[in-house]
């Protein structure tokens, strides 16, 4: 993911993909995650709710969330939050832009 927290590629029409986003970078050393979860809406302002992308349960991997995405349409900008628990009992929401375009 670049600076922007904006994932790169795009993500194509109808496509299926693995998303993730690793928390190692922000977590104190010696805190795992116990769980996440996540959300997406539409890039507008204010976010509005979208069915237009399936998502399925996120799952955790070591510092990493992650979830599995598919369908979209050409042209319309993703928010997607990311939430991560800790095992101190923290929560870590954070924000990233998904776009669904084709590809370069």
């Amino acid at each position: 993911m670049s600076v922007n927290n904006r994932y790169q590629p795009s993500h194509p029409q109808g496509a299926s993909a693995l998303y993730a986003l690793d928390y190692a970078n922000i977590l104190p050393p010696g805190v795992g995650i116990t769980s996440g979860g996540i959300a997406v809406t539409l890039n507008t302002v204010p976010p509005t709710p979208t069915s237009e992308l399936e998502v399925t349960p996120a799952g955790v991997t070591g510092r990493r969330v992650f979830a599995q995405i598919s369908g979209g349409v050409a042209g319309h900008d993703y928010r997607i939050v990311w939430v991560a628990n800790d095992s101190l009992g923290n929560i870590w929401p954070r924000t990233c832009l998904l776009l669904c375009a084709a590809t370069s």
